[in-house]
């Protein structure tokens, strides 16, 4: 009988790529994945790829994706394109119509809390959490007949509806979260002030996933149990699992996160070592008129630092992990943009389209090779932005 893999051997045996940073919290990011779980299967009739949600550094979440489990479900999305490009409008259609439907639950939470009514409010969580699996079940579907919508845009006709609708949904979608996200912290608050916790709501949000938080919700996990993860979590890091063979959700054990994470670390930093030998990165030409340009770079890797960094933006070269609509006003005056992670369909990539802004996505390691005051040059022809000695 051939053994069975441990967690890290799994991980050795395959092969990962780096998706996004994850700013969202553990409860974000564990309910996504009880979506995958419960609805890919019976809509598309294959489950997503697993992920893994790593520390790379401090505050530096990211998600790693599986990618030959990630091109099967890719090739399911491109047959269904070519077959009925407008197959996404009905996907947005249904994702705007749960949105809303979040937004009215999310409504009645506040309202719910405003009359100090527990079983009421703990009742419109679960709601809320509920539609938002859906939610995150269909981002998926939506980014990935996008991207392949975008793959294969000059064989189709008659789909620019197809793609403004797309385009749209794209740059609303981190406000309608970012909505959700408060009637939450508000519900937290609530939790917290009722049971009287000396906790930020947001430690709750960030540290616990949603299975534990219903445990907690339902007596199962006790406010001492809950405290004491958190620390734990705060203070030794962890690695979030969803691995189809696995059914931890969470690593917690500091040597199993520091293997796993210098196993990850070791990609990024080859990565990185290559591309400062050549002087030279590589991603894909999101847009592109100019053939070449130069500039200098200025790196933003969080949209906390948008405005600090505004009167910097001018003219240069601006560098980040992604971009999100925060990023919209400063986008438009720069002289071109780079990005670590995204495709053709990314936020970046649609703003520097509309407003004819040369762009590279994808690069992965950008803002750990660029520096601000770094002279670069462009080269949109070939998606590569070389470094000027």
């Amino acid at each position: 009988m051939t053994k069975r893999k441990n967690t890290f051997d799994y991980i050795k045996s395959q092969e990962w790529f780096f998706g996004v940073r994850a700013e969202e919290s553990l409860l974000f990011y564990s309910a996504k994945r009880n979506g995958y779980v419960e609805y890919f299967k019976k809509e598309y009739g294959t489950r997503f790829a697993e992920t893994l949600l790593i520390p790379l550094e401090k505050n530096y979440p990211i998600r790693v994706f599986n990618l030959r489990q990630a091109k099967n479900f890719h090739a399911i999305s491109n047959r269904r394109i070519l077959k009925n490009p407008r197959i996404l409008t009905s996907y947005v259609k249904k994702d705007d119509l749960l949105y809303r439907n979040i937004e009215v639950y999310g409504k009645k939470l506040i309202t719910a809390i405003k009359k100090d009514s527990y079983q009421e409010s703990v009742k419109l969580f679960d709601k809320t959490l509920d539609l938002y699996e859906i939610a995150s079940a269909q981002f998926i579907i939506i980014f990935s007949l996008g991207l392949k919508l975008a793959e294969n845009k000059d064989d189709l006709k008659n789909i620019k509806g197809v793609i403004k609708k797309h385009d749209t949904w794209r740059n609303s979608v981190a406000f309608k979260e970012e909505a959700m996200g408060e009637n939450l912290f508000y519900f937290f608050k609530f939790l917290t002030k009722r049971k009287k916790l000396k906790l930020e709501p947001l430690l709750l949000m960030k540290f616990l996933t949603l299975n534990e938080v219903k445990a907690w919700l339902d007596e199962k996990l006790t406010d001492a149990e809950i405290k004491d993860i958190i620390k734990s979590r705060k203070d030794r890091g962890f690695i979030y699992l969803n691995l189809r063979s696995e059914k931890r959700e969470i690593i917690d054990d500091p040597a199993e996160i520091a293997k796993i994470q210098k196993y990850f670390l070791r990609l990024v930093d080859r990565e990185s070592q290559e591309s400062k030998n050549k002087n030279e990165i590589t991603g894909q030409v999101a847009y592109g008129l100019n053939k070449k340009l130069k500039g200098n770079v200025l790196v933003i890797k969080d949209k906390s630092e948008l405005k600090s960094k505004s009167h910097l933006i001018n003219s240069k070269v601006l560098v980040a992990i992604q971009t999100t609509p925060h990023y919209i006003p400063y986008m438009k005056k720069a002289r071109a943009i780079i990005t670590d992670e995204g495709g053709l369909t990314c936020h970046a990539a649609i703003v520097a389209r509309e407003f004819r802004i040369p762009c590279i996505v994808g690069t992965k390691i950008a803002t750990h090779v660029l520096r601000s005051g770094d002279s670069v040059e462009v080269d949109m022809d070939h998606g590569t932005v070389k470094i000027l000695k």
